[in-house]
């Protein structure tokens, strides 16, 4: 379940049409995974390529959707207890999604669907539900009852546990995107799949790419960043949200409490290798506020976090220091070290 265009990718397009004409390029857009796509990829295989690329993203969703009642994860929510084997694809970030579950003790967790669907995010008929109603689905929504059998790719859930692998579905398939596009030969590419910012390489002229991250107070940017084969996945409250009473409701929620996150966090973007930890780790990050964010980043190694807080402090790990431009004000900026 995640946050559909929460930033921008700066593409430049006049940039790419003053590029030499020997290098061949394919800009191809769709939509799928209820969002906006786009591929732009160089090489001389680069249609093809973005054609599989596309082709594979289409595949996942069908495999790994919530609704689509040929899906598996479909099948396996309507299993009625009984154990379920999968398709390798949507076993795989099935097992990551519990193993990040696990890594941050329930903030992110892929069984909170009964309780997403009765604060009405699934539906659009939106309420606050009784604190007693969401202490009866959170018995759902245990991830560690769970069981997998890697050998067998199978699965069992209990009856009225669903499994929604919506967090980490557009970052997984990402990957599978440019694992298709390295296979057919291509060395520089930048795909934006709603928001999700992945590339290969670097730009054709060798510049790095530059990303834009939204301003979570109004329309513009906040920030430039520059990579280069990296993923770029942003989480923010400000996108998708309801109020009732003068309170605001927004649509990340904080998986050990079935409520959505109240915490000092605007939004939180993740820079790592895969979109798929990425994906996860936007959503985690973000409900687990400054200082957990803090000790959680410094225990591992594998990404880097920006932070912008509600009270417009900008927050990011020292690592990307050289690749950051500040396009907005700020009351603050911190670097963790």
């Amino acid at each position: 379940m995640k946050n559909g265009y929460l930033f921008f990718a700066c593409f430049i397009l006049s940039t790419f049409f003053l590029l030499s004409c020997s290098q061949k390029s394919d800009l191809l857009s769709f939509e799928a995974m209820n969002t906006f796509m786009t591929i732009k990829s160089y090489g001389k295989n680069s249609r093809k390529a973005n054609l599989l690329a596309k082709e594979k993203i289409m595949e996942l969703e069908n495999l790994i959707s919530v609704t689509r009642e040929e899906s598996d994860i479909y099948r396996l929510n309507h299993s009625d207890g009984k154990t379920v084997i999968l398709n390798e694809e949507s076993f795989y970030p099935l097992s990551f999604a519990l193993e990040m579950a696990g890594a941050t003790e329930g903030l992110f967790n892929p069984l909170l669907y009964p309780v997403i669907h009765e604060w009405g995010f699934t539906t659009g008929e939106y309420k606050v539900p009784e604190d007693i109603r969401i202490k009866d689905l959170l018995s759902y929504c245990d991830y560690k009852k769970v069981l997998l059998n890697p050998k067998e790719k199978s699965v069992k859930i209990q009856k009225d546990m669903m499994i929604d692998l919506g967090a980490v579905g557009k970052g997984y398939a990402g990957d599978q995107a440019i694992k298709i596009l390295r296979e057919k030969g291509i060395k520089s590419a930048i795909l934006d799949l709603g928001g999700n910012v992945q590339t290969i390489g670097r730009k054709i002229d060798g510049k790095l790419w530059s990303i834009g991250i939204k301003n979570p107070f109004d329309s513009g940017i906040s920030l430039g960043l520059k990579i280069e084969d990296m993923a770029v996945i942003t989480s923010g409250g400000y996108e998708r949200y309801f109020e009732e009473n003068g309170k605001r409701y927004i649509h990340i929620f904080d998986g050990r409490k079935g409520f959505p996150v109240e915490n000092n966090v605007a939004s939180v973007t993740i820079v790592c290798k895969s979109g798929l930890l990425a994906d996860s780790l936007s959503t985690s990050i973000f409900v687990m506020g400054e200082d957990e964010a803090y000790n959680f980043w410094k225990s591992r190694s594998d990404f880097e976090m920006i932070i912008i807080t509600k009270d417009k402090k900008l927050i990011y790990t020292k690592n990307l220091s050289q690749n950051i431009s500040i396009t907005a004000s700020f009351s603050a900026v911190e670097v963790f070290e």
